[in-house]
């Protein structure tokens, strides 16, 4: 009996223990989803007429109460967060202007871009751009990088290109420095823009695959028309211009290789729309078309 006893003690820190662990939400704004369940998300402010200050970016799963916390603050334009745990749960974003409110005091929102379910132990692009006559939320599934390095994921999150270029957008790589008009280069890949979310009943995301380079050296990411082969660029973005996710700080400013920060795997490329918002050093507005990029730690 003394055994018995002992052995329904020992048993309860045990009990308490699983609990406790199950029962948070890691310190995720808006909770829920599978107990070890997350998925990593990026944000891009893609909106280039936002106010100087950012937006802040919450997520609120559905049936959560409306967040009090920021997941990113001051998401300053044109330049990507790094990847954030999320959880496996189908929500809303919810922008609001920097230091304007929050959800959890009913300031009105910039946007609210309804998300699908996340699955488990992927990654997502969420840019905030002008898309559908209103501010938008374009959500790109970013493909798991496999292999050696020397990869990148590409990513049509600019409305103006499909003026300015057309409703496929070839991308590739140009020898670094690239000029825009002039260089020319063999097309890897071609995309769409990403689906606006805001007004749909059925939210969904663009699947982008890594590319790999073929060289990592002198490396000018370039995007063109959809014209064959080997396009001329119509923008390009150097690898010296590649920034710490979250930060303007460009790891390998002055040098065009394709080097990886300990930590990163690839590299996320983005076009966005532009106009007279700065972007950062590197990036240029053809067309109303920028580039931006940054290392991916997913």
């Amino acid at each position: 009996m003394k055994l018995l006893r002992l052995a329904a003690l020992a048993a309860v820190p045990a009990a308490l223990l699983l609990s406790s662990c199950a029962g948070g939400s890691s310190g995720v704004v808006g909770g829920g989803g599978t107990p070890f369940t997350k998925s990593n998300v990026r944000f891009l402010n893609g909106t280039p007429a936002s106010a100087p200050g950012g937006y802040d970016v919450y997520y609120q799963s559905n049936g959560s109460a409306a967040p009090s916390s920021a997941l990113v603050s001051a998401l300053k334009y044109g330049i990507p967060s790094d990847y954030l745990t999320l959880p496996t749960t189908a929500g809303n974003v919810i922008v609001q202007n920097a230091g304007g409110g929050t959800p959890a005091s009913g300031a009105p929102a910039v946007t609210s871009c309804p998300v699908p379910q996340f699955a488990n132990n992927q990654n997502y692009s969420i840019v905030i751009t002008n898309a559908n006559g209103a501010i938008n939320c374009l959500i790109f599934q970013d493909g798991l990088y496999a292999g050696p390095g020397n990869q990148y994921r590409f990513h049509d999150a600019s409305a103006n290109a499909n003026t300015s270029i057309g409703t496929t957008v070839a991308y590739g790589t140009t020898t670094a420095p690239g000029t825009p008009g002039v260089s020319t280069f063999a097309v890897q890949g071609t995309t769409t823009l990403g689906t606006p979310v805001v007004g749909t009943t059925a939210p969904t995301f663009l699947l982008v695959n890594p590319t790999t380079l073929g060289t990592t050296s002198n490396i000018s990411f370039a995007i063109g028309q959809n014209s064959g082969s080997t396009a001329t660029a119509i923008n390009t973005l150097d690898a010296s211009a590649l920034l710490s996710p979250g930060t303007s700080t460009q790891p390998n400013a002055g040098n065009n290789n394709f080097t990886l920060p300990t930590g990163t795997a690839g590299a996320g490329i983005y076009a966005i729309d532009c106009g007279t918002a700065p972007l950062p050093t590197g990036s240029n507005c053809v067309g109303g078309v920028a580039l931006v990029g940054a290392f991916d730690s997913h």
